[in-house]
């Protein structure tokens, strides 16, 4: 048999084995089929005569070949990565202005930790969030005013590039003695009697709205906050229901304050792009924010998807 050398791509896979649990989110994860994903380990398998995890384990457990394996890609991964981003501060120098604007509340739970950490990388490229909530911030890219954007929807416009972070489920919450806690599943009929407590944004920002409650002509009293810690309290108050990013209630879920259930069989997905202006495409410290901001995103958020 021809000798499979170990590269980086298998490193990245079997750190994305073990980030997600799962071989079928793993290979979305690194962009791959499920087969191919399969057949690059397999072959790594044969190659050592080892198996590297065990295959019916729900998630993943990895053996002691596995392992070792896990730790020489937790001590060369980073050391890759760091090298690329010297490399680019040699090509293209590393002071510069990175302003960023979101268009969703809970934004500031993940993005904070991946600003955090570019920092770091990028101390001399100035970090700012452009103050308050925006309802249109592709037309901060088009005015100068912002320079990276997070939306939620790709609407194609001239001189502006879109690039996918992720997708992630909202949920329903209720007081943990509210009548809808007994649901597993809720329909949009069930919201049709309830106080729907929302962030204050226009209608065609509200996922459950647009996706699950016009379509089936309903449209319950509403009462809104901006934060989301007083979401919750109202929620366990018993004062209305709310849906929310999974990831953004799961700290108050753990705590028991209230209870989430699933939106539809389906379930209810949402997306979330980066933005930002074509001419600057090619900047090497605003390309190393996306990847940051994605890596930490996966590393540190439950339940995130991959977003093609």
């Amino acid at each position: 048999m021809k000798p499979i050398f170990l590269e980086l791509r298998h490193l990245k896979t079997l750190l994305a084995l073990k980030e997600t649990g799962s071989v079928s989110l793993a290979a979305k994860r690194v962009y791959l089929t499920q087969s191919a994903l399969s057949h690059q380990i397999k072959l790594l398998e044969e190659q050592y005569g080892l198996p590297l995890f065990e295959r019916k384990s729900n998630p993943l457990r990895f053996t002691a070949a596995g392992d070792r394996l896990l730790q020489l890609a937790n001590d060369i991964l980073p050391k890759v990565v760091a090298a690329e981003r010297d490399l680019s501060r040699v090509k293209q120098g590393e002071a510069g202005e990175l302003r960023i604007a979101v268009e969703c509340h809970t934004c500031f739970d993940w993005l904070m930790p991946a600003m955090d950490s570019f920092r770091q990388h990028w101390p001399l490229v100035e970090l700012d969030i452009v103050s308050g909530f925006h309802t249109d911030t592709v037309g901060l890219l088009l005015t100068h005013r912002a320079d990276w954007a997070v939306v939620s929807e790709v609407e194609e416009t001239d001189g502006i590039v879109h690039k996918p972070l992720f997708s992630y489920e909202m949920v329903g919450l209720c007081a943990k003695d509210h009548p809808l806690a007994h649901k597993e599943i809720w329909e949009a009929e069930d919201f049709a009697d309830q106080t729907w407590i929302t962030y204050p944004v226009p209608d065609d920002m509200l996922d459950l709205l647009r996706q699950v409650l016009k379509p089936a002509g309903i449209n319950p009293v509403r009462r809104t906050s901006e934060l989301t810690i007083a979401i919750i309290q109202l929620v366990a108050s018993k004062r209305g229901v709310a849906a929310l990013p999974f990831w953004a209630a799961k700290p108050y879920l753990d705590r028991g304050y209230v209870v989430a259930r699933k939106i539809t069989q389906n379930g209810l997905y949402s997306n979330l792009y980066a933005a930002y202006r074509e001419e600057d495409a090619n900047s090497a410290y605003l390309e190393d924010f996306y990847e940051t901001v994605k890596s930490q995103s996966f590393s540190t958020l439950p339940g995130l998807s991959v977003l093609e």
